[in-house]
């Protein structure tokens, strides 16, 4: 829930109980006037009479035995009931007590469920009925008593009812709170598996270009003046690969700007189609990479081209950054149902590299990226030594599919 609608809710929740502390005095209060009006007629026998001043003693009891309700509300309907009995032992009739009985087994059927309220409300009932039938003449069902009894039955109702009333809003303000708890977790949950996407992403095209500017810098470096035409090449290279990585930080953080129905940039992901120029940006950088294909002429998902890219962009960067070693390996193998991606070589495998190595964060991206497109990946060290990344895709139509036009021709 919302502060503001935690707020709201003990606002709401202190406003009703200071209406509940001026409401209580005002209903005793009432019931006492009742009580002392009633004792002087009989609504239901009919007839005036003076009720003396016990009558109006025990009027003023019922409504003083009413301040007990809310802290025990079972020992005041006792109480009353048993006012009654005596009061009509001493010649007075149950019509002064029943706004007080009234009352007090409202406040009941409030607390208790329905059962047991209707339990009590028999008990009380049957207690006035034999009184009034042993203190007061006239017949069993008399009017006076079958009114006392049918006001104790409908009080008991009408707290029953409440009672369900408020359960049935409670019910409802929890469901609410459980909703808006559970949007709240999704939207967590959303936004940091957003993260994640850009985490990756940013981390793709920053590390493998900053890798190869790393080494191409490197290796002009040690060139310096003696082979301008290679130094030129090399710095080249670097503006190409640094103009790249800006444009592709640009379109990323151009992508978080636009609204979500914005439509999507025109320029196509990276696939497998662009693995040469990327295995040529490797070369330029001191990395020998070789290339085997195995398979060709089928349907490749959008999802799952980009995937491959990405995965062997990534093991490549890790090649260059931590294996030790200039050459790499890669194989591609298609087949009818799946696409199978292997990068290896023979450097430092599971040690850690001399320079410090990474945060794994690369190896975590490329367990994502295929898990996302439902395939399985394994990344270890090689038994004969060195590091592979083996990555298993399907080629599944029902992904995003697309066919290997033009793009694709020269990946089997």
């Amino acid at each position: 829930m919302t502060t503001s609608g935690r707020w709201g809710r003990v606002t709401y929740h202190a406003r009703k109980a200071g209406r509940v502390r001026l409401r209580e005095p005002a209903l005793i209060g009432g019931v006492i006037v009742v009580s002392i009006l009633s004792a002087f007629g009989d609504p239901v026998a009919g007839g005036l009479r003076r009720p003396g001043a016990l009558g109006i003693a025990f009027a003023v009891a019922y409504g003083t035995v009413l301040l007990a309700r809310r802290r025990a509300p079972m020992m005041t309907v006792a109480g009353l009931s048993a006012l009654t009995f005596v009061h009509q032992a001493c010649g007075g009739t149950p019509t002064p007590a029943l706004p007080a009985l009234m009352v007090s087994l409202h406040g009941l059927a409030l607390r208790m469920g329905r059962r047991p309220a209707l339990i009590v409300a028999a008990l009380v009932a049957t207690s006035t009925v034999v009184a009034a039938t042993l203190f007061q003449p006239g017949p069993v069902l008399g009017p006076q008593r079958v009114g006392a009894v049918a006001w104790i039955g409908l009080a008991t109702a009408v707290g029953d009812a409440v009672r369900n009333r408020r359960a049935y809003v409670r019910a409802l303000e929890e469901r609410a709170d459980r909703a808006e708890r559970t949007r709240e977790e999704e939207a967590a949950r959303r936004v940091a598996a957003e993260r994640m996407r850009i985490a990756r992403e940013l981390h793709d095209v920053v590390a493998h270009e900053l890798t190869l500017i790393n080494a191409q810098a490197g290796i002009g470096v040690h060139i310096g003046r003696n082979d301008p035409f290679q130094m030129a090449e090399l710095l080249t290279a670097i503006r190409d690969g640094s103009k790249g990585a800006l444009g592709e930080l640009r379109a990323i953080v151009g992508l978080l700007a636009q609204p979500e129905e914005a439509a999507a940039p025109l320029e196509p992901a990276p696939g497998l189609g662009r693995l040469d120029d990327l295995v040529l940006s490797f070369e330029r950088a001191g990395l020998t990479v070789e290339v085997l294909r195995q398979g060709e002429g089928y349907f490749i998902p959008a999802a799952v081209d980009v995937t491959g890219y990405r995965i062997i962009q990534e093991a490549l960067t890790n090649v260059r950054k931590h294996a030790g070693v200039d050459t790499a390996r890669i194989g591609i193998d298609f087949r009818h149902d799946s696409l199978s991606i292997t990068v290896d070589n023979e450097g430092l495998g599971g040690r850690r590299p001399p320079n410090g190595g990474g945060t794994g964060r690369g190896l975590v991206g490329i367990r994502e990226r295929v898990a996302a497109v439902g395939g399985i990946a394994e990344i270890g060290i090689r038994p004969q030594g060195g590091f592979s990344v083996v990555a298993r895709l399907p080629l599944s139509r029902t992904v995003s599919a697309q066919p290997v036009g033009e793009e694709h021709k020269d990946l089997p």
